[in-house]
């Protein structure tokens, strides 16, 4: 009997959540997907996928390929200064063209590049799906914490470009498709240093890409960024 009244009373709840128009139908409903997405569908997605961060939202452009403004609001690409008439879609080649001899200087040639996975990066807003059970390789884009003495708020995602073995284990390297250079520690303000991760550092491999999914978290905490900072 306290079941059945239990499960009436629950079906009451959920007809007046979804199908009331009051104020406090929202705010409850609201609260109820964030319980749900925070209790249950994170902690979930992140027993099937194994990584700690099974969805992470980019929000700096330092992996896309294509020609963006920069925080001077230049128009950049690996370095480059372009003017607005020359900011257009920039295909693999024409990438290649602006970017690849940072790449070639470290051995990994055009061939090379071509074959690892998101090849042609992808831009702030995107959301990522994160895989935490994978063996690193060059090429991946690993999401990992930034080093001890780093001030950066939040776990970067960069693509490996290098691999190295010492006493203590396996090192990596970094970078973002769209900067010029590697981060290292002095020069960055969050002074951060991407080339020499440790395993311990590294949350999960970057699958596949939603484009665009991730732009209402930027635009939200960027307008709270401002209204308090």
């Amino acid at each position: 009997m306290i079941f059945r009244k239990l499960i009436k009373n629950t079906k009451n709840f959920w007809n007046w959540i979804w199908n009331s128009d009051s104020i406090l139908s929202w705010v409850v409903a609201l609260i109820v997907i964030y319980l749900f997405v925070k209790f249950i569908f994170f902690p979930g997605l992140s027993l099937i996928v194994g990584s700690s961060l099974p969805l992470a939202g980019v929000e700096s452009s330092s992996m896309d390929h294509q020609i963006v403004q920069d925080d001077f609001r230049r128009l950049t690409l690996c370095g480059n200064i372009y003017a607005e008439s020359e900011k257009e879609h920039i295909n693999f080649e024409e990438y290649w063209n602006s970017c690849g001899n940072w790449y070639e200087e470290k051995e990994i040639s055009k061939d090379i590049f071509s074959e690892f996975s998101l090849r042609n990066g992808f831009r702030k807003g995107d959301i990522i799906i994160v895989w935490g059970r994978f063996v690193p390789k060059l090429g991946d884009v690993i999401i990992f914490k930034p080093n001890l003495g780093s001030l950066a708020p939040r776990p970067i995602i960069h693509r490996i470009v290098g691999i190295e073995q010492d006493s203590e284990g396996f090192v990596f390297e970094t970078k973002g498709d769209h900067n010029q250079k590697q981060l290292t520690s002095g020069n960055n303000i969050y002074n951060t240093d991407e080339t020499n991760i440790r395993e311990d550092q590294i949350i999960g491999k970057a699958v596949f890409k939603i484009p665009y999914f991730g732009w209402f978290k930027i635009i939200v905490v960027e307008f709270f960024q401002k209204l308090f900072g």
